[in-house]
Parts: C-alpha cells; structure tokens; sequence
C-alpha cells in the first residue's frame, strides 16, 4: 500500500479547489488602471484545452499504448543539501562544546555535581541495572541498525556506516592521545577528566555508535528514533554516574554525529526521487494519462520540471519534489534573511510537506485572482519521500523566446495587467523573469509562476514586482518602451512607487546577472522613469539591514580593536602620559590635528576638481583609522580614491590623482631629508644607524627589483603593468603644472604635513624634559616613518616604533626619553585617531560619500 503521509491535506482540498476552477472560467478578465479603477478586458483567465479531445499527432502514444517517456533514469547517489546544512550545525555545536569546556569550567564542574547528585538517592541494585543495561544497549543498538539495513538491503549504507565507525575510533583516539599529553594543565582535557578517571572521558565506542546511527538515518525510522533516543540517553547518564564528565559525553556523542554527517553527504545516499514510470504510473492512478513526458531543461542530469502531454491534448508541466533537495539554498536564505529586511530576504521551505502545500496554494491562490497561470491538475504522492505536482501549462513562446517584432504593446500592457490582477488581492509574484512570461497564441499574456510567491504581501513587495517587471521588459525591448508600457498600466503614481525599489538587491539573480553586462541600465531606466513622472524622486524602499560598507566597517574596528589592545597591552598608558608635561602634551594634540589640514590641502592640490574643504579633511581623518586594518598607505588610498570617485572625478583621473599625491608626498620628503640634512649636517646627525632590519629589507627590496628588470620577460611585465597608470598620471601632471596655485596647495599641504608630524616628535621629546635639534628630529621621523611604513604590517605596527626609537637613542637622546618619547608620539599619531576616524568613516559611508 503506498504511503500517503508527505501530503494529507494537499490531495482533499487543494486538489480540490483546482479541479473545480479549472470547470469555470471567468468570461472576461478586469484591467486595473493606475487610479484603481477597472475595465472589461476580453483576456481569459484560464488555459482552455483543445476541443478536438486528441493528442498532436507528434504525441500519439506508441503502438503498445505506453507512454514515451524520454526522461533520464534518477542519480544513484545523491549529495543532499539538508545533509550539508546538519554537517555545519553539528560542526558548530561541537565546537560550541569543547569551547564551553575549555572556557566555563565552573559551570561544567557544578553540572557533573547536580546530576551525580540527582542520582544518588536510586537504589543501589537500580543504579547498577541501568549502568549495565546501557552498556548492553549500547553494544544491541548497532547490532540492530546492521541487521535492519542487511534485511533492507542497503549495503552502500552499511559500508558507509562501518568507515564512518572505523573513523570515530581514530579520531578519538588521536584526541585522548593530544589530550592525555597535556593533562591537567590544559582547561579543555581538564574538564573531560574526573578524579575517579584518569584517561580523559571521552569515548570512541560511543562516537562510532552515534556515527552509525547518523549515517543510517535511523531518525526516519520511528521504533529505532525512539530506541536510539533511549540508549544515548541512558549512556550518558551512566557515564557521568561512573566518573566521566557530562561535557565529554556530549563531546563523544557530537564527534560521532559530524563523522556520520560528513561520510552521508560526502559519500551520498540512495535517491529519493521517483522513476519517470513511477511518476506517470501514479499521475495515472489519479486520473492523469500521459502520452509523453520529457524533462523541460535538456541540459540538467537530475531534473525536477518536466513537459508532458496528456490524452486530452494538454501540455502539462510535471514537477517532482522529494527530499533530495530539501535544505537546497537555505544557506543562501539564512544570508539574505539576515541581510535584507522582508521582503527582499527569502525563507527557504526546509520541509517537503511545507514546500509541497505552499506551492499547490500559490497556484490556487493566483488563478483565484483571475490571473491566467498554470492550473493545477494533480497532487499526488509517489512513494514515501516525494510528490507530483502536475500543472496545466500556459502555451506559447515565453519572454525570452519571442522575437522583439512580434512584441508588440497590446503584449506588454497585457503582461502588466497579469501582475496588476495578482495586486488586487495582496499576491506578490517575485519571480518575474523573462521565462516566467508567457503569450499564448491566441493573444494576451499569461504568467507561470516559481513557488517563490507570497499571499497577504506587503507593499515594499509588490512594489519590488513591479521594479522587477519593468527591468525585464527593459532588457528585452529597451528602457523606452518599458518606461511607457508602466505609465499606460500604472499611471504616475504607481511607477514612482517602482522607482523605489529599483535597486540590484530586490531584484532576480537572472536580471542581476543582465545588469552586470550592461551596468548603466538600471540608472538610465531610473532616470527615464523620473523624466516621465516629472517628480521628486521617491525615497528608496530600505531593504538592507546590514549594508556591505556596514559589515565592512564592523569587521574592520573588531580588527583594530585587537590590534591596538594586542600593542597596548604590555603598556603603562596612564603613566606615559602623566610623567608629560601637560602643555607640550596639549601642543602635541594640537598639532596632530594640523597633520590632517595638511593632507587635506594637499589632496585638494592635487585634484583639478574642486573638493569640498570639510569633507576632504574628514576622509584624511577616516583613513587613520582604515591605517590600523591595512598595510601602510594603501587603506587610505583606496579611501581617497572611492571619495574622488563619489565626489564625481572620473575613476581613472581619481586614481591618477591619488597616484600624483602619493608621488609628490615622496618627492617633498625627499627634498625635506636632503635640506635638513645639510642643516644638520654635523657629527650628531651623521651618527644617526637605520637598524639593520630595515636596510636588509630595503636591500631585499631593491635586489628583487632589480633581478626582474634584468630579465626581459619580468621588465616587459612591468612596463605593461605601469604605462596604464603613466598614462594616466601624466595628463594629471600637465594639469597641477599649468596650475600654479593647485600646485602650490599640493606641496604647501604636503610640507604642512610632514613639519607638523616633526613638530608632534619634537613636542613629546620636550613633554618628557628631553632636548633635541628639531633638524636632527625631522631626519629622524622623516626618513623612520618612511623606512618602518615598508613593513607589511598595518601602519607600520613594531617598524615604526623600532627605527624611530634606534633613530633617536643614536642622535643623543637618552634611551628611556626616546623610548617615552616614541610611545607617546606613536599614541596621538596613530592609536588616538582611531576612534574619530571610525566615527568620521561611518558617517561618510551613511552619507554615501566613500
């Protein structure tokens, strides 16, 4: 007898709902304006069999009377994404446990004590009987899943299960082994032992069980689900009651669940998926006969949608659910869930008998609306793990396959009036794709639709229908006639309330991959729409919760966060700063805030367009802090460069721009070193020793360069890779020169920059009580920082300080004022901006200026 539990509700109602609407059909279907209003349009709602009663000749069964079935046979094996989705979640409870082990053990300790002390008050005789009862039926309970398997002949399965066994007993033997080596001194293996255990408690028996159980699936099964509930419990109790810790019970238990897991989807297990007879046979049995079935997409080995046709002459669409693909996208569900706000975010339908119901409901739901979409005609279940759902297809060639000639705009005003039927009553198609749109030979438009639809929608997802269906018709017959098909069925209001939602995030994964090739379509149909409506443009329907700059941003702090704790940590800050002198303390401050002045002028110099002074200066002070989270220079370029851009320089002239700056910055620091050098030039500067770390790296540096130019082939890859930024720079270069005031607020902004970094040295040195000529000084911070910002580490972290400390100490300074000296000048220069230049970053992104 077959089982008809997946879907006990489907076959009596909603079965019955479409059977009856498919007898009637509204005479006529209603046109709703854009003002509300309705007229009569002569559009059936309903896709009416031939009247002849006969298959096409093409389609006539064969001699014997069997169907032609020209579908591929299902997959031997299968990788369920449900079995990936079990695998992570017991990964992550697994390492949530030894975490709690390693971390908590106070708490792990008081838990063994509640349950030794819950079963202390058992009787003697009792306790002993379930100790050894679960021991016995720990040793029964593989016993008996290898016979049920060997009686069900599942011998892949059993092979299986005896790898994933053979597996626990290693791993777990290679961690007791880690773990008996680090004993009690480590807080993970001290919390899997006891005093009445020496080893830790940790079993390998019990993990292969548990791995046997998994791969087997005995949860399907409800009298082995109900025994293997009742041994692994009563082990655990016995466990803790003979010495082992509940934490390492636990963890015994869930190495055997990842094991099981990993060897189920890595190995695969026997498809659920009914056989193409299979399906016709039961499609049969409920009053279908199909005369041909082939799958609809000819490119896909396992295919769930197939076209047939039935002795009446109907095409039918076939779809066959089962629980191979029950978990498929709830990754990417549970990412978008937490991303995007509803309705943009989807749910995934983990649950076949939820997948099933909402997808015969979806389609009861939408013909109701008068819509002209696939009927349904059948659902029925197919042995235990799958169901057939079979439709009543809309003929004719879909979107994507009509030629643009015969689209014309009684077409398109058709299309639109089948979404506009599913408005009326709240219905939100969301799927809107050009292979979803279907024009029937006799006239109109009819919809198909994906199961991705939803009843009582609210407005943002209506909204993103529309947004949806006008980029599809876009794409297909350009912006233009898109734009008046809108304004012809919606009327001006309701195409401003689509401007909304057009953003790439509400829209289909096929019109996101259109809109990579061609970019610029989504502005120009937003700005087309605007011209039309003659409005302000409306605000953006929110979708996102966590914008990627947001995520961006919190990544980037929690990254400075431990930076900055990691360098601090060994650092009395409160004395650095109290043995300074207040005053120069304050200067210092003062002139720290001047360093950002001058980057900003400078950065303004350099660009032939003009800045906003304000705004420059804050994204000087943002990249302080993306400086803490990348290597020396680059996070600041690249924020500069995305400011340039929001600021409407052109991309290549942006880069350019930030390149010169760059340049120029070197170029006036090197003047700088060779002036104060020669001011200096006495035996107290001459002394000064870079640190041998810095010249082997600068040596390794400059040999690497010049072992590639050396060869042809590494000089031609470089010349290609840098005559694209010459190319660029040098159009710049001629602007800032034939610009002598831009050119003097470069170098000016520039030389601002690097004296007031000199000055916030000489102003710490001063602070501490210690003197030092200001040319010495400037040798020293100009050519350490440039030196220390070499090293691959962010800002320079340990470089800096290393060669500014040396630097000092070897111009006369004693060694405890330079080193005071260094962590104070390093604190108010790089650790101190931070938290203003995260506000200042988070600020800029919300006003979307970087």
């Amino acid at each position: 007898m077959r089982s008809r539990s997946t879907v006990s509700t489907v076959d009596d109602t909603i079965l019955a709902m479409t059977t009856s609407g498919r007898s009637e059909s509204p005479a006529a279907e209603e046109r709703v304006t854009g003002d509300g209003t309705s007229e009569s349009a002569p559009e059936q709602s309903h896709v009416e069999a031939p009247s002849n009663g006969s298959a096409p000749a093409a389609e006539q069964p064969r001699a014997d009377g069997a169907p032609i079935i020209e579908a591929p046979e299902p997959p031997r094996r299968v990788h369920r994404p449900l079995d990936l989705v079990r695998l992570l979640v017991s990964v992550a409870g697994l390492a949530v446990a030894m975490l709690f082990g390693a971390f908590d053990s106070n708490t792990v300790a008081g838990l063994d004590k509640d349950v030794t002390a819950a079963t202390a008050p058992l009787p003697i005789a009792l306790g002993v009987l379930i100790t050894t009862g679960s021991g016995l039926l720990m040793l029964a309970l593989p016993a008996v899943i290898v016979v049920d398997l060997l009686v069900r002949r599942r011998l892949r399965i059993l092979a299986d299960g005896t790898l994933a066994f053979l597996a626990c007993l290693a791993w777990v033997a290679a961690l007791q082994s880690v773990l008996r080596q680090l004993g009690n001194a480590d807080a993970l293996a001290a919390s899997l032992t006891t005093a009445q255990a020496a080893d830790p408690g940790i079993t390998g028996f019990s993990a292969g069980v548990a791995a046997i159980a998994t791969v087997a699936q005995i949860g399907r099964q409800p009298r082995l689900r109900v025994l293997g509930g009742v041994v692994f419990v009563l082990f655990g109790l016995a466990q803790v009651t003979l010495g082992a810790t509940a934490v390492a019970v636990v963890i015994s238990l869930l190495i055997g669940r990842v094991v099981g897991m990993f060897v189920r989807w890595a190995a695969g297990t026997t498809p659920s998926r009914p056989s193409p007879r299979a399906v016709v046979a039961e499609l049969r049995r409920a009053g279908v006969e199909l005369v041909s079935l082939r799958p609809r997409h000819l490119d896909i080995d396992d295919p769930v949608f197939f076209d047939a046709i039935d002795s009446g002459g109907r095409s039918l669409v076939v779809h066959v659910l089962d629980r191979d693909h029950e978990g498929a996208g709830v990754l990417q569900a549970v990412w978008r869930t937490a991303r995007f706000r509803e309705p943009a975010g989807r749910k995934a339908l983990v649950s076949l008998r939820r997948a099933v119901e909402h997808e015969a409901l979806i389609s009861a739901v939408m013909a109701a609306a008068g819509a002209r979409v696939q009927g349904m005609v059948a659902a029925v279940p197919v042995e235990p793990d799958a169901v057939v759902l079979a439709y009543q297809d809309v003929p004719g060639p879909t979107l994507d396959e009509i030629p643009l000639g015969q689209l014309d705009d009684d077409r398109l005003d058709a299309v639109w009036r089948q979404v506009l039927l599913l408005h009326r009553r709240a219905i939100a198609h969301r799927g809107l794709a050009g292979q979803n749109i279907v024009f029937p030979p006799d006239g109109g438009a009819g919809l198909r639709f994906s199961g991705a639809g939803l009843i009582a929608a609210p407005v943002a997802a209506l909204r993103i229908d529309l947004a949806q269906l006008l980029v599809t018709l876009a794409l297909k017959v350009g912006v233009d006639r898109a734009v008046e098909s809108a304004l012809r069925a919606l009327g001006t209001e309701r195409l401003a309330e689509a401007v909304s939602a057009l953003q790439p995030v509400a829209l289909g994964r096929t019109s996101r991959q259109a809109l990579r090739r061609d970019k610029a379509l989504l502005d120009t149909l937003r700005d087309r729409v605007l011209d039309v409506i003659g409005t302000a443009p409306p605000e953006p329907v929110r979708l996102e919760r966590l914008r990627p700059r947001t995520i961006i941003s919190v990544v980037a702090l929690t990254a400075a966060a431990y930076v900055l704790l990691d360098q601090i940590a060994g650092l009395d800050l409160v004395a650095v700063i109290t043995d300074a002198d207040w005053r120069w303390l304050a200067l210092a401050v003062l002139l720290g805030t001047v360093r950002f002045v001058g980057a900003a002028i400078a950065l303004t110099g350099f660009v032939a367009e003009r800045l906003r002074f304000a705004r420059t200066f804050l994204v000087q002070v943002a990249s302080s802090f993306l400086g803490l989270v990348a290597p020396a220079g680059v996070g600041g370029a690249a924020l500069n460069v995305r400011y340039l851009q929001q600021a409407g320089v052109p991309a290549a002239a942006a880069v350019a721009a930030v390149a010169l700056w760059q340049l120029g910055t070197v170029a006036v620091t090197v003047l700088l070193l060779i002036v104060v050098g020669l001011i200096a030039g006495n035996d107290q500067a001459r002394s000064l020793e870079v640190p041998d770390s810095a010249l082997i790296t600068l040596g390794i540096v400059m040999a690497v360069v010049a072992a590639v130019f050396m060869v042809p082939f590494g000089r031609r890859f470089l010349l290609a890779r840098l005559r694209p930024y010459l190319a660029q720079i040098t159009p710049r270069l001629a602007s800032v020169f034939t610009r002598p005031a831009r050119l003097g607020a470069g170098v000016f902004g520039t030389i601002l920059q690097s004296a007031a970094t000199v000055l916030v040295m000489s102003a710490c040195i001063e602070g501490f009580g210690g003197s030092l000529s200001w040319s010495v000084v400037a040798v020293v911070v100009l050519a350490g920082t440039a030196l220390g910002s070499a090293a691959p580490t962010p800002g320079g972290l340990g470089a800096v300080e290393a060669v500014l400390s040396a630097g000092l100490t070897a111009g006369g300074l004693d060694g405890a004022t330079a080193i005071s000296s260094v962590l104070l000048f390093r604190m108010l220069t790089f650790w101190l901006p931070v938290l203003p230049g995260w506000l200042s970053f988070t600020w800029l992104s919300r006003k979307e200026l970087v």
